[in-house]
């Protein structure tokens, strides 16, 4: 797995600006790294010309990226924000370790770029604040490429909400180092900010705490304990390695595995989809075939070509499973957390007495990745980049809840503070449901029906209509997920 990422950040390299980190040092969750990285996956940088043309899609690489205006039409926030309802009186809590430099700064440009309201940020730093360095092995890096999707897509969802980045410092590593800092910010945000919605990019894979999982895990659950009775929502993102998931080390677990803590039953735990909005994939080339090509070919772009071909005149939603990454979605059933009660109407052969996740999905792409700016890098490479992840998903669902915050305010309701007992009781009509898909063609036919990791004999979790442990529910169609959270009780 590692050789076959760091191919294709090479040919990414080789066709693009820029990536932001030299190939050792991806910021991409790979399951094989040395260390705990954030839940993001970094794609090229997008030349300023495109943005200008608002193209929509790198010519050679076939790769599509979004502004603002199309996620909000594509799920529906633009007739919610066209009803007046951006968010305005909301608080968005953003978790990440260390922050970025210029967090507040790429905030406003991206801000100015798209024609979004000026933001309201405060940054608090529960440990201090942190000297960033470039040279720690990509670590601050990868956290400040976070930080920059978190808040700028949060923005976009509910540019008139208030937004809180909590900036902890030292980063989780996949054992217990990093808790103490997590728990405080989020402490003190959720005692500050009752009412909020608090987004997490953060995540362990639930077998790496081994004999710390009882001790570290209650901890965390008091304070989502708290969360509820302070009525803050709490999501968390499930991964972007779909079951093939590691410890500190980067050795693979070899059964299926799920990320603590969005399995903790009082988080909403945000998966991911592949949204493909004006455009439908139609490779005609397998993904052997792929990573084939880019071993022998002299010009990768023949490659990208060929596996990322697409049908312009279409546009569908699936499973996010991008085996040319390779990332999926995180899903499965916990093992610290039985089945809970909102869940009760799941079938028990799909939870076996477990917790599953997700429950709600978003686009997590990066072949139709979001563009965010990134200004700490210096000179060429600063700028616009595509980004994905279930970390992209986490913050623009938070961004939605907001929206629906703003409704029940209005109407003279309390926020909707814990989320998933009314999430399972929303209308179907309330989400897009996700289902496999086969897309391309000749020796291209891919369908997409899990969220097997790539590259992996790890068994993924299969998708199907309805409630599943690949997309939850699937993604919300906003206009009616917020009204079925402002009817709520």
């Amino acid at each position: 797995m590692r050789n076959r990422n760091t191919l294709l950040i090479v040919a990414l390299i080789a066709l693009t600006t820029s990536l932001a980190i030299p190939p050792e040092e991806s910021v991409t969750s790979s399951p094989s790294g040395l260390r705990f990285v954030p839940l993001i996956q970094v794609g090229p940088h997008v030349p300023s010309s495109v943005i200008t043309s608002r193209g929509g899609v790198l010519p050679d690489l076939k790769i599509h990226f979004y502004f603002p205006s199309d996620i909000t039409a594509a799920y529906g926030v633009d007739t919610v924000h066209g009803a007046g309802t951006t968010g305005a009186g909301q608080t968005i809590v953003i978790v990440d370790s260390y922050g970025s430099p210029t967090a507040l700064r790429d905030l406003q440009r991206f801000s100015s770029d798209f024609g979004l309201p000026a933001p309201n940020l405060k940054i608090y730093y529960p440990c201090g604040t942190p000297t960033f360095s470039k040279a720690m092995h990509g670590v601050e890096v990868g956290w400040a490429f976070e930080t920059s999707l978190d808040l700028q897509w949060a923005h976009a969802i509910a540019p008139d909400a208030n937004l809180v980045l909590v900036a902890a410092n030292p980063a989780e590593t996949q054992g217990v180092q990093g808790f103490d800092c997590m728990f405080k910010g989020e402490e003190w945000a959720i005692q500050n900010f009752p009412g909020a919605v608090l987004s997490q990019s953060f995540a362990a894979t639930e077998q790496s705490f081994h004999s710390a999982a009882a001790v570290q895990v209650t901890r965390f659950d008091k304070i989502y304990r708290s969360a509820v009775a302070g009525r803050v929502t709490v999501l968390g993102a499930t991964g972007d390695s779909g079951t093939a998931n590691g410890d500190k080390q980067g050795r693979l677990f070899p059964e299926p595995t799920v990320n603590w803590p969005s399995s903790d039953p009082l988080v909403t735990a945000a998966g991911g989809t592949w949204l493909q909005y004006g455009w439908k994939w139609d490779p005609t080339i397998s993904a052997n075939d792929f990573y084939s090509c880019l071993n022998t070919a002299s010009d990768a772009t023949t490659c990208f070509s060929q596996y990322l071909n697409f049908d312009a005149s279409a546009t569908t939603e699936a499973v996010w499973k991008e085996d040319w990454l390779p990332a999926a979605t995180g899903g499965g059933r916990s093992v610290l957390f039985s089945t809970p009660s909102f869940q009760s109407g799941i079938s028990s052969s799909v939870l076996q007495g477990s917790r599953g996740v997700p429950d709600v999905s978003w686009n997590a792409a990066v072949d139709g990745g979001v563009l965010t700016y990134i200004g700490f890098l210096g000179g060429a490479n600063n700028g616009y980049y595509i980004i994905g992840g279930t970390s992209a998903a986490s913050p623009q669902l938070a961004g939605v809840v907001a929206l629906a915050n703003q409704v029940r305010q209005q109407e003279g309701k309390q926020p909707i503070g814990y989320l998933n007992p009314v999430l399972y009781q929303l209308p179907a009509s309330a989400f897009n449901d996700t289902v496999p898909l086969t897309f391309g063609t000749g020796a291209g036919v891919t369908t997409l029906d899990s969220n097997q990791q790539y590259g992996t004999t790890i068994q993924g979790m299969l998708t199907s209509s309805g409630w599943d442990l690949t997309t939850g529910w699937g993604s919300p169609n906003v206009p009616l997920f917020v009204a079925g959270l402002a009817a709520a009780p």
